[in-house]
């Protein structure tokens, strides 16, 4: 089965009963899960103006030529990384809307 990294998080905690493992177990695998989503699919913050523009042109952000240019080449987006387009473009669910 595959679980996000929430799941997996709300999957380890549920079990601590269940196992009787102990909560310092469990609160070092937690930290675990939550380094590999820091890591892997990190909340990307972005302004409602950076999601509005994101949104509108991510269909149309078939290859990292196209990334980069948006990236580049799009006025109002701020501090957007190429790293952090690309995470958000893979995983639009981590996208956080942020005041400006």
């Amino acid at each position: 089965m595959t679980y996000t990294f929430d799941e997996a998080i709300e999957k380890i905690e549920s079990i601590t009963d269940e196992l009787n493992i102990r909560q310092e177990v469990i609160n070092d695998v937690v930290s675990v899960v939550e380094g590999l989503r820091e890591e892997y699919a990190p909340t990307i913050e972005m302004t409602k103006l950076q999601h509005d523009v994101f949104a509108d042109d991510m269909e149309d952000i078939a290859t990292q030529e196209h990334l980069d240019l948006f990236i580049t080449d799009v006025p109002g987006l701020g501090d957007m990384t190429v790293r952090k387009g690309l995470n958000a473009w893979l995983h639009p669910e981590t996208i956080k809307i942020v005041d400006e």
